[in-house]
């Protein structure tokens, strides 16, 4: 977790204005279970100006990372 938000901060992140997929699927389509409800729940309510600033994400993973855990005050 620590990695996703020290990646996010200095990278930013990508992504979009849809809501996060509790149950996301891997490439190969199968489920993944990897993000805890409270993730899901942050990544939900980040404000336009976090998800703006994590727009730069290479994989849906660390989108959710970085608005799950990335607010306004970290915003630059």
């Amino acid at each position: 977790m620590f990695v996703c938000v020290t990646v996010a901060l200095a990278t930013g992140c990508a992504g979009s204005d849809e809501s996060v997929d509790p149950a996301p699927e891997r490439q190969d389509g199968t489920a993944s279970y990897e993000f805890e409800q409270d993730d899901v729940d942050d990544a939900n309510a980040a404000s336009d100006a976090v998800k703006d600033y994590c727009s730069g994400a290479v994989s849906e993973a660390q989108y959710v990372g970085c608005i799950a855990h990335v607010d306004e005050s970290d915003i630059p």
